[in-house]
């Protein structure tokens, strides 16, 4: 999920040195993680719906085998897979890294707290529908559904709400630092169709009771107002997607409902939207961290009225106006970090390649001079003088 800079390094050292970069920065968030392991089933019904989605958290994650393919990504943009096994499998169990083939990047311990939230809002009957704002490929939203399913309830919806496009277009900045916007906006891997995640409820039984709103938040969000909510779970990543999720959603968000960030430990602009936001707002419900990365805090206070119009599209531009998609390249395969390798070493034989080739239409220009031409350039000043 990180940058690999390819223009010092080959692709499987550059790689390697992420994930060392990785561990350091997060080592305690790695050790934490639970074994990527499954409950097995027993006879009672309560047994086989916990076996069946503790194996489906594992599908999400693309951790049912016995090794996983991770996604690099280079700072030009290029994506490159790499295989996990054996102890870096702790990555993916985390939720830090990109997974090749996964439909979700949250990790084990972030989505074991996503079930527990949705059995704790039906167990305690809190009333609304449930929804996630940056979805990708879908991952946690089928679990989400298909918790709600073994627990019977069918009647409420989970609202999918993503561009289905990537991040949206964002003006270079105008200093030489980072900039998280303009980052994910080059990243064509985060572009998951909306035909694509469809195909993904359908291929597990889970797109029964789900409703997909496309489009960039700040154009789509508020066109939600009337509906109430028992859990929001917010995957923007940006300080925009953020705040302008929570201006959407809050409002209608039910008593004893959760708002869950999946980004809120790990990224400063998503923290700091939802502390301007809860600052604004007087809410002072404790915010209880999750893992390394995602955070969560239950309401408290009574919702706004379901009648109250929800916030215009203007007020939900808090920093920006109207977003542009990015122009997408065709969705191609992600090359195995081995043949990015294999370019690399290719890139650094080309000149002595070109320069063996001019070496040799010198030769064969000259019969006579070529070969004494090329002893002179490559014996002594002695002998030199003597041919």
């Amino acid at each position: 999920m990180a940058l690999a800079d390819l223009r010092t390094e080959p692709a499987s050292v550059a790689a390697a040195r992420l994930l060392q970069i990785i561990e350091a920065k997060f080592g305690d968030g790695l050790r934490a993680v639970r074994d990527p392991a499954a409950v097995g089933p027993g006879a009672d019904a309560d047994s086989l719906r916990r076996a069946y989605l503790d194996l489906l958290k594992l599908t999400l994650c693309d951790l049912a085998g016995p090794r996983t393919t991770s996604v690099t990504r280079t700072m030009s943009g290029e994506v490159m897979s790499r295989e996990l096994e054996g102890d870096q499998l702790r990555f993916r169990t985390a939720g830090m890294d990109w997974p090749l083939h996964g439909m979700t990047m949250v990790g084990l311990a972030r989505l074991d707290d996503l079930q527990r939230c949705v059995e704790s809002v039906v167990a305690d009957h809190v009333e609304g529908d449930v929804i996630e704002a940056g979805a990708w490929r879908g991952g946690a939203s089928m679990l989400i559904r298909a918790t709600l399913d073994t627990l019977g309830e069918q009647r409420r919806n989970v609202f999918v709400a993503d561009s289905f496009q990537g991040f949206p277009r964002v003006e270079a900045a105008p200093s030489d630092g980072y900039d998280l916007g303009v980052d994910l906006a080059g990243c064509d891997y985060l572009a998951v169709p909306l035909e694509e995640v469809r195909a993904n409820f359908a291929r597990l039984g889970l797109d029964r009771g789900v409703e997909f709103i496309a489009g960039f938040f700040e154009e789509t969000l508020h066109t939600l107002a009337d509906r109430r909510w028992a859990i929001a779970r917010l995957d923007g990543d940006t300080y925009d997607a953020t705040r302008c999720s929570l201006e959407a959603l809050y409002p209608n968000l039910s008593s004893g409902g959760y708002v869950i960030l999946d980004d809120y430990v790990q990224i400063d602009q998503c923290r700091e939207a939802v502390e301007d936001f809860r600052r604004e707002h007087r809410i002072t419900e404790p915010i209880e961290h999750v893992d390394w990365s995602g955070a969560r805090w239950r309401r408290r206070s009574p919702p706004e009225p379901s009648t109250a119009p929800g916030p215009s599209a203007e007020q939900l531009r808090p920093s920006r106006k109207h977003s542009e998609p990015v122009q997408r390249r065709p969705q191609a395969r992600v090359p195995a970090i081995e043949e990015v390798d294999l370019r690399h070493e290719l890139e650094q034989l080309r000149p002595r390649l070109a320069e063996a080739e001019a070496e040799v239409q010198r030769l064969c220009a000259s019969p006579i001079n070529g070969p004494r031409g090329w002893l002179r350039r490559r014996v002594g000043p002695a002998l030199r003088r003597r041919l």
